[in-house]
């Protein structure tokens, strides 16, 4: 080793000669100066370029739903934590045009360009946008965004109609014998209450009024039969996911024919208690909907209860205009926009280089650049010493711990989440390199210690070449990772269904590189004066660990406060956003498929500049203490 460095200072002497040339004076600065504000440049433009070229065209088209607020006033009210009912009800009106969407085969609907967006205005009034690359899509899903929340409207009234009703049978209930036989639809509400076929937001009570069906005026029926609907609606979606994670659990996805899959699952369900809870719950489900769906032909069929949402009433939809134009992009703003931060991170590294000789820095370490090879390439023989597998363990690792994660959250307690193999491995993967660099850097100058007593070099190489030997391992372990996502793919979807955002990688890689770079020259520079570091990082990181959304989505979460703090406060979990992103997509229920895309350039901008505040503030320290590192180990 000691030959090593003795050629790394030779080879230093030889580089800042054949260097020479870049030192010369151009318009006031040095060539390599104006070298890296070129770099900065075109790197800021090679992040910003797939993300601002890939935008898609789109159209916007706006419709409109309307309601009476004197009849439909309390859907403003809240019905639970900080949610409304005129929140329920745009949920519920979104998830229905999704569910439609998958009917037909259609799997674009929530994307970036093909989705809907529902914008409350005055009390009575909610705009309903829809977004999709052509014209007339874009006008058909607003108007069917429009219909159907005017649907769900009418739904929230009559939940209303309905449990006065529910309660009237219950006070029949009550009654002595010798009460009048019950209607035809008595009987039916009374089957809606045995099986608990509709949900309430309160616990039935006992109604006085009598409630006759017969009796209502047409809007209340048109109420009545819309709450119908929308718990039918709701119980076939909840049946669909149902049966999706049996076919997952039971693997029984291509089997069509009914009995045969019923089969399948009873023997299934008798071996596996995850089958047989969903096997129960679904057709307790399916006995639900059974019971509304016998109320809801009785009210649309016996009673004549229709409804057309574009017709005036108390509630119904304005149809959406054909847009003229698709909306802007802004490609030349945007990369102009990019190049200028390219130019002002550029000028500010001259700024630091002049005032800190950052240059002379790394042209030393690159002078040394065979004494990390050779570290990095002992650390690995170190970690793979003595083992029959060898490299293979970099690929066996991951894989094994994706195994365990897929079967304690899949298995036991299922969660519900689209090929969560890939969910899970793609955010493992780079996770497991945080952990490495970060808990390998801290330890690097203690490791190192007999090497920095005996001989010079640049003290940054040790916990350089740790977070290169964990990068390393990272990218050997990148096959089997690709393995998995290609595995799982012609499982569930029959094909592949690799996106060309996997090209964006390298800057994911890039930017997570320099935030672990910072981190392990702070805390190993800490770790020479504090011994206790080395310890408390190795519990940190495991706490860390449970604040990234590795295993779970960041959307578990909510969208509030709490969301915004755990992604400013901790870039490591948008970083594993950024990656599943890329490489997976947005996390979907099981039955429908992820689409990877590009991360916001926002967020890749806040993330990048925290990583070089990280490595700058940890260069800063290094260089204050590191001359003392031979009278502290």
């Amino acid at each position: 080793m000691a030959s090593t460095v003795d050629k790394g200072a030779g080879l230093g002497a030889r580089l800042r000669a054949r260097f020479s040339l870049l030192n010369t004076q151009v318009f006031g600065l040095r060539l390599y100066q104006w070298l890296w504000v070129l770099l900065c440049v075109a790197g800021a433009l090679v992040a910003a370029a797939p993300r601002v070229l890939s935008q898609p065209v789109v159209f916007y088209a706006d419709a409109t739903t309307r309601f009476d607020t004197g009849r439909y006033g309390g859907i403003y009210d809240e019905v639970g934590p900080g949610v409304t009912g005129l929140q329920v009800a745009i949920g519920d009106a979104n998830e229905v045009l999704r569910q439609r969407a998958l009917a037909t085969g259609d799997v674009r609907y929530g994307r970036p360009d093909y989705r809907v967006e529902f914008a409350p205005l005055e009390p009575g009034v909610v705009r309903v946008r829809g977004v999709a690359p052509s014209a007339t899509e874009a006008r058909a899903l607003a108007d069917a965004g429009a219909e159907e929340l005017a649907r769900q409207v009418r739904a929230a009234g009559g939940r209303e109609i309905l449990r006065n009703m529910l309660g009237w049978e219950l006070w029949l209930a009550m009654k002595p014998e010798g009460m009048a036989a019950p209607g035809p639809f008595d009987v039916l509400l009374r089957e809606i209450i045995r099986t608990q076929a509709f949900p309430m937001s309160r616990e039935l009570e006992p109604v006085s009024t009598p409630r006759d069906v017969a009796a209502l005026p047409r809007e209340e029926l048109s109420d009545l039969a819309r709450a119908l609907e929308a718990r039918s609606d709701l119980w076939r979606f909840a049946i669909n996911t149902r049966n999706a994670t049996l076919d997952a659990l039971c693997n029984t996805a291509g089997i069509t024919a009914t009995a045969e899959r019923e089969a399948a699952l009873e023997i299934c369900a008798r071996a596996t208690p995850a089958a047989a809870a969903e096997r129960a719950e679904r057709d307790r489900e399916i006995a639900r909907l059974r019971a509304i769906e016998a109320a809801l032909r009785y009210t649309t069929i016996t009673l004549g209860a229709v409804f057309d949402p574009t017709t005036p009433s108390a509630s119904h939809s304005v149809p959406a205009a054909l847009p003229e134009a698709p909306q802007p992009r802004y490609v030349p703003q945007l990369i102009a926009l990019a190049a200028l931060f390219g130019l002002s991170f550029g000028v500010l590294g001259v700024a630091v280089d002049r005032s800190a000789g950052v240059t002379q820095k790394m042209v030393e370490i690159w002078a040394y650049r065979e004494l990390i090879r050779n570290l990095v390439l002992r650390d690995l023989q170190a970690r793979y010493k003595g083992s029959a597998l060898g490299y293979l363990w970099t690929q066996l690792a991951p894989l094994g711990m994706m195994l365990v994660y897929v079967v304690v959250f899949s298995l036991l307690m299922p969660g519900g989440i689209a090929q969560f193999p890939v969910f899970i491995i793609v955010a493992l993967l780079p996770w497991n390199y945080t952990a490495e660099a970060v808990i390998g850097g801290t330890r690097s100058i203690i490791d190192g210690a007999a090497l920095v007593k005996k001989v010079y070099f640049p003290r940054e190489v040790l916990p350089l070449a740790s977070v290169l030997s964990s990068l390393l391992n990272y990218l050997l372990s990148l096959p089997v990772m690709f393995l998995v996502m290609a595995v799982v793919q012609l499982l569930s979807l029959g094909r592949l269904n690799l996106s060309w955002t996997v090209a964006y990688l390298p800057v994911l890689i890039v930017i997570q590189t320099a935030l672990l770079a910072g981190m392990a020259l702070l805390l190993s520079a800490t770790a020479v004066f504090f011994r206790d570091v080395v310890h408390l990082v190795g519990i940190l990181v495991n706490i860390w660990f449970f604040l990234t959304p590795v295993i779970y989505p960041l959307s578990t979460l909510g969208d509030g406060l709490a969301v915004r703090l755990v992604r400013w406060l901790n870039p490591m979990a948008s970083l594993i956003e950024f990656y599943r992103e890329v490489l997976y997509g947005s996390p979907v229920p099981v039955g429908q498929i992820p689409t990877p895309g590009l991360p916001a350039l926002t967020s890749v901008l806040r993330v990048s500049v925290t990583a070089l505040l990280v490595l700058t503030v940890g260069y800063w320290v290094f260089q204050r203490v590191s001359r003392r590192f031979g009278e502290e180990i």
